[in-house]
Parts: structure tokens; sequence; C-alpha cells
């Protein structure tokens, strides 16, 4: 890969750390029960970018679970500190879904979708602005 890079990020104690070398392909928030659960709040916050261009240092566990899509969603998180990092659609080859959070800097992140709409609680505010989908639709995350 080369020197530039588009982002870094790190789990919170930093056993864990990853370079992105190219921009998302999308950028979403999903209020699914399961990303709430898996966040500890009301939504997560993703930017998808071809696994090529994601370069990991440190060896982060894995929880394999079923949307209720029926696909296979596998969350990367860090064995020490617990952080979420990572996930893997089992439908979508090659391609990551990076936790927002865990960038050093994501004030490029700008979501282009928000996802199951209809599970999104009161209390987490969303841009308005910003297209709203009640469900998934097919078209959010690109191959």
């Amino acid at each position: 890969m080369s020197e530039k890079y588009f982002a870094t990020g790190q789990c919170l104690c930093g056993k864990i750390s990853y370079t992105i070398f190219a921009p998302p392909r999308v950028m979403s928030q999903c209020h699914c029960d399961d990303c709430r659960k898996a966040t500890g709040t009301g939504h997560a916050s993703n930017a998808f970018f071809k696994q090529q261009d994601v370069q990991i240092i440190g060896e982060p566990r894995s929880y394999v679970s079923v949307a209720d899509s029926g696909s296979i969603v596998t969350r990367y998180f860090c064995p020490v500190c617990g952080s979420l990092l990572f996930g893997a659609l089992g439908g979508i080859k090659n391609v990551l879904a990076v936790a927002v959070g865990s960038l050093d800097d994501s004030s490029w992140f700008k979501p282009s979708a928000i996802v199951y709409n209809k599970r999104k609680p009161h209390w987490d505010f969303m841009d308005p602005d910003i297209p709203t989908y009640a469900e998934m639709p097919p078209s959010v995350v690109k191959k």
C-alpha cells in the first residue's frame, strides 16, 4: 500500500490500530437493535471501505450474529478494552465497516443514509437532511 493514507484509528487502549488508504464507499448510521446493543447507544455510525484499503495492526476478536435480514454480521473488537472497531456483512464481500468513533479524526464523516429509523430511540437526534429509511434499503451499502 502507498505511504499516503486517508485516515487512522485505534481502540481505547491502543492495542489495535488501523490505517485506511482510500475514502469510504458509503457512510451510514444504523438504529437496528443489534447495532444499538453493540455500541451501547442509540445507533452505530459506520464508514464502509474496501477491505484491501484497511491495514489492521493487532488481532481483534470477533462476534458473529444473524441480522433480521438473515445476513451474517461479524463485529470485531479489541480483546483488551472491548472497543468496537469494525464490522463485516456476510452478503457483501471485501467490504469492512469501520466504527467511526474509533477514528483518530472523523471530521469528514457525513452519513449518506440513516437506516432502521423505525427503531430509533426518541432521544437520539439525527440530521433531518440525511435520507432516512424505516428498514434497510438494498442500495445503502454498495458492493
